[in-house]
C-alpha cells in the first residue's frame, strides 16, 4: 500500500472502537481507557462517519457489533495485540542491563558455564557479556565486573573475597581401578602425570602451579616420576584425564561438578590448601552500588559459599 496514512482510519477512534467491541459496552470501554462514556460515544461516531455505516447495534445496557463492525473489530484487535506485544518486548529489551563480566577461560568454561542457566532463571533482567582470557584483566580493559586470580589494590576498583585455592590430583574411577597403587605419593610417581604448562601460566601475582611445585610442597621431586604430558589450557588437561591418559593436578572449584557426579575422583588424600592464592569478585568503584552489580556480586557470593565454608571447616 503506497500511502498507508491515507488508508488508515482515525487511530484514536479505532483504539476506542476495539475496546468497546471487546468489552461489549461503551461504559466498560470508558473505564478501561480512563475517559467518559460520552467521549467513547463521540469516538465511535467519528469512526462510523468515516466509514459511512453503523458499527454497533446500540441497546440500553450493552452494544453489539454489526456485521461490518465485527469485520473491522477482528482486524483491529489482531493488529493492536501485535503492537502491544512488540511494545512489551521493546520495553523489556530497554530494561535489560548488559554487564560485561571478565574471567579466565578455565573459570568460564568449567565453573561459570554450568551455572549460567540457573543465573538466567533467577535474574532474567540481567544479560551477561562474557569476556574470557588466560589471565586476570588489566585495569585499563573494558569490563563492569570480573572474577580475578588475586587482586592488586586500585583506586578505581573494589574487591570482595570469594575463595582460596584447593589443589589435588584427580583421575577417573577406571584409571584408579587399573592403577590401585596411586593411593599414595610413591605410587602416584609411577604413572603418567598430566601437567598444566608453566609456559602458558598468565596469573600475574602467583608463580605457576604445576606438578613440580605441587610435589615439592610434599617433599617430592618431578624427576622421580613418569614423563609428564603438558597442556596449555586446563580444560584440555581435564579432557585428557577423562580419557584416562594419566593423573591430572586439579583445582577444586574447577572440577567440583565432576567430583560430585563421580566422573572424577581424588585417588589420594594429599591436597595443597593454598590460602594465599585467592579469587575475588572485582567491580568498578563507580558501579559498585548499582542494583545490577549488587545482584551479580550476591549471586557469586552465594554460589561460592560452599568453597568458603570448606575453608573454615578444615
Amino acid at each position: 500500500m503506497e500511502n498507508l496514512s491515507r488508508a488508515l482510519p482515525p487511530l484514536n477512534a479505532l483504539r476506542t472502537f476495539e475496546a468497546a467491541g471487546r468489552l461489549g459496552s461503551f461504559k466498560a470501554a470508558a473505564d478501561e481507557l480512563c475517559v467518559t462514556q460520552a467521549a467513547v460515544s463521540r469516538q465511535i461516531q467519528v469512526l462510523e462517519d468515516y466509514y459511512g455505516q453503523a458499527l454497533f447495534l446500540r441497546g440500553n445496557r450493552k452494544v453489539d457489533l454489526t456485521v461490518e463492525g465485527r469485520f473491522l473489530y477482528l482486524a483491529a484487535n489482531s493488529a493492536l495485540r501485535q503492537i502491544a506485544a512488540s511494545s512489551v518486548e521493546l520495553k523489556r529489551r530497554k530494561g535489560k542491563e548488559h554487564l560485561t563480566l571478565a574471567t579466565t577461560t578455565s573459570f568460564s568454561r568449567l565453573w561459570l558455564l554450568p551455572r549460567l542457566k540457573l543465573f538466567h532463571k533467577l535474574h532474567p533482567e540481567l544479560q551477561l557479556h562474557l569476556v574470557s582470557s588466560e589471565g586476570s584483566p588489566e585495569s585499563h580493559e573494558s569490563f563492569d565486573a570480573a572474577v580475578t586470580l588475586g587482586y592488586e589494590e586500585h583506586p578505581d576498583f573494589v574487591a570482595e573475597f570469594l575463595f582460596s585455592e584447593d589443589i589435588f590430583p584427580v583421575c577417573t574411577p577406571g584409571f584408579l581401578a587399573k592403577h590401585p597403587a596411586i593411593d599414595d605419593l610413591d605410587g602416584l610417581l609411577q604413572v603418567p602425570l598430566l601437567n598444566l604448562s608453566a609456559d602458558h601460566w598468565k596469573a600475574r601475582l602467583w608463580p605457576a602451579m604445576d606438578w613440580n611445585r605441587w610435589l615439592e610442597h610434599f617433599g617430592y621431586s618431578l624427576d622421580q616420576c613418569q614423563p609428564v604430558m603438558s597442556f596449555s589450557h586446563f580444560p584440555l588437561l581435564v579432557d585428557a584425564v577423562m580419557e584416562e591418559m594419566g593423573v591430572g593436578l586439579a583445582w577444586h572449584h574447577l572440577v567440583q561438578n565432576k567430583l560430585e557426579s563421580g566422573a572424577l575422583i581424588r585417588p589420594l588424600q594429599q591436597r595443597w590448601r593454598a590460602d594465599d592464592r585467592c579469587h575475588y569478585f572485582v567491580c568498578r568503584r563507580e558501579r559498585a552500588g548499582s542494583p545490577e552489580i549488587a545482584t551479580l556480586r550476591e549471586w557469586f557470593l552465594e554460589q561460592t559459599r560452599p568453597l568458603r565454608e570448606r575453608d573454615l571447616a578444615d
